[in-house]
């Protein structure tokens, strides 16, 4: 149930989250204002679908002394709180909400299950998702995954269970949004060019369990807890899923899950087992002349870098890493890329970052293009070798996103296999 803040509500951020959220809010009578300070071409899109709906909106600017008029404001995960609107709101007074928040006052369904964490957490969302479909159970995935909850709404039922991929952007604005079952998978360095410190960070993912109750779940690390938040209060029942004896921690995770859903352990082993993987995550698409090809651009931090390269044989990887960093740890990976990389290939902004962290570590090859480092990646390879794209960086100083950087990676890596197959 909503609480009673006022009819009177500002969106901000036209992307799928706000544009979804204003439409759904105008339905259910509130009178939205929706602003975005960027015009690219998504965004005046979005803003022409809002108008025509008869909600008023703007793009290109911020109109603070009608954005200021709003009982309270529902923000985009994009729109940090070193933003002028946001700090503006906030001096005001004005309530804060993510998507997220305001999807759980209005959601119809007895069961959410939430996923954070800094790695992993779209391949262990889809694995519960996939195991409560196999237990015959309506299942409705969504959040940091690609669907905002708020846009699945009207066709979740007290029946279906939610299960949601969130991150920090979206938790750090939740206060009373209570899963069923949530699960943290681990907390490393990340978003450090959002928040203030890892300390702001770490409080943003353990929003997911503040305001659950006694019947509720928390699973998470029992080493983060001793490390990160030893003193942390929740009424929720803890279980550690690395006490959990698995061949893996995606497979310990989802036991746990499993138990606390009251899922039959035999379903969860076979959807592990069976699992092909996701686009872009670790996901091996071609494999010539003995070497293998493996797209996992998602990685955009240091801690899923090491992540991936924990996947592969000691000094068998040839890396593609960089591009805009988001954090300067990568000297913390020293060790594993000394023991797991033959030769790293360094293309985008991060680069001298990356060679100095890296210096003596492994062959250094710098590329000026993702054709370049595919194409030096290839001569640098060799049978038994895996070609690893697993940049550990944002993507958008080259490309619009990381799922147009994993594609062109993939189609690059085929031509130039097709030509050398030819």
């Amino acid at each position: 149930m909503a609480p009673e803040h006022g009819k009177k509500v500002v969106v901000l951020g036209l992307r799928d989250t706000g544009t979804l959220s204003a439409l759904y809010l105008h339905e259910k009578g509130y009178r939205v204002f929706a602003s975005d300070l960027s015009d690219t071409e998504d965004v005046r899109a979005n803003f022409l679908k809002l108008q025509a709906a008869g909600i008023e909106s703007e793009c290109g600017r911020h109109s603070f002394e009608k954005i200021l008029e709003a009982d309270w404001a529902l923000i985009s995960p994009g729109i940090p709180p070193t933003a002028g609107v946001y700090q503006k709101l906030h001096a005001m007074g004005k309530p804060i909400y993510s998507e997220i928040e305001v999807a759980s006052w209005f959601s119809a369904a007895k069961t959410v299950v939430a996923i954070t964490g800094s790695c992993g957490k779209t391949t262990t969302a889809t694995l519960i998702a996939q195991m409560l479909e196999a237990s015959g159970r309506k299942t409705v995935l969504c959040g940091n995954i690609g669907n905002p909850w708020i846009g699945e709404l009207s066709r979740i039922t007290p029946e279906t269970t939610v299960v949601l991929e969130l991150s920090s952007f979206q938790l750090m604005h939740c206060t009373s949004f209570a899963p069923s079952v949530g699960l943290l998978l681990n907390v490393y360095p990340n978003h450090m060019d959002w928040h203030v410190d890892m300390r702001e960070y770490a409080g943003a993912k353990l929003n997911l369990f503040r305001a659950m109750k006694s019947s509720g779940v928390m699973i998470c690390r029992q080493t983060d807890e001793k490390q990160l938040f030893p003193d942390f209060k929740t009424a929720a029942r803890r279980v550690y899923f690395d006490q959990r004896q698995a061949s893996d921690p995606n497979e310990a995770a989802l036991l746990c899950a499993a138990d606390a859903l009251g899922c039959v352990p035999e379903v969860a082993q076979k959807v592990f087992r069976d699992f092909c993987g996701i686009e872009h995550r670790l996901e091996k698409f071609a494999e010539w002349n003995g070497i293998s090809f493996i797209n996992d651009s998602k990685s955009t931090t240091p801690a899923s870098l090491l992540w991936a390269l924990r996947k592969y044989p000691g000094g068998r990887v040839v890396l593609i890493a960089g591009g805009h960093a988001k954090s300067k740890d990568f000297g913390d990976l020293v060790p594993e890329v000394r023991q797991k990389v033959k030769c790293a290939v360094l293309m985008g902004e991060a680069t001298e970052m990356i060679r100095e962290s890296w210096a003596g570590a492994a062959r250094i090859v710098e590329a000026g293009s993702l054709d370049e480092a595919c194409a030096a990646a290839i001569g640098e390879a060799a049978p038994g070798d895996t070609v690893l794209l697993s940049t550990g960086c944002a993507s958008f100083d080259m490309f619009k996103n990381y799922q147009e950087r994993g594609r062109l990676f993939k189609e690059k890596i085929k031509e130039r296999l097709g030509s050398r197959v030819g």
